[in-house]
């Protein structure tokens, strides 16, 4: 599992969250307020549930497999980027971001 400060020293990170399934912040660094990383991470926490409630509708309605285990998600700003899995996320100016670098650093949390 990558600490925060490894996904800290990833190119264009500018903060990295921890969180539980439920959504509770357990750690954050970087420049990030309190409570901006408290909301972050039910925000990541609500997207992956979604996205498992949907796949899981989807496989069991048309009997398409393949949705699990999911990767994480990403969402796109104007100017900065969010990626996540799990359990971690990090931050990244748009202009620094890369993608398969930021998904296999983050591929073992969760």
């Amino acid at each position: 599992m990558p600490t925060l400060e490894e996904l800290m020293s990833l190119p264009g990170a500018f903060a990295a969250i921890e969180y539980s399934c439920t959504g509770g912040l357990r750690e954050f660094k970087g420049e990030l307020a309190q409570d901006s990383a408290e909301l972050l991470a039910e925000v990541c926490a609500s997207n992956i549930a979604m996205y498992r409630m949907e796949a899981s509708g989807w496989e069991k309605h048309t009997g398409q497999q393949g949705f699990f285990p999911s990767k994480g998600f990403s969402l796109i700003g104007l100017d900065h980027v969010l990626v996540a899995s799990d359990t971690h996320a990090v931050l990244v100016h748009g202009r620094d971001i890369d993608y398969d670098r930021c998904f296999q650093s983050l591929s073992s949390a969760g």
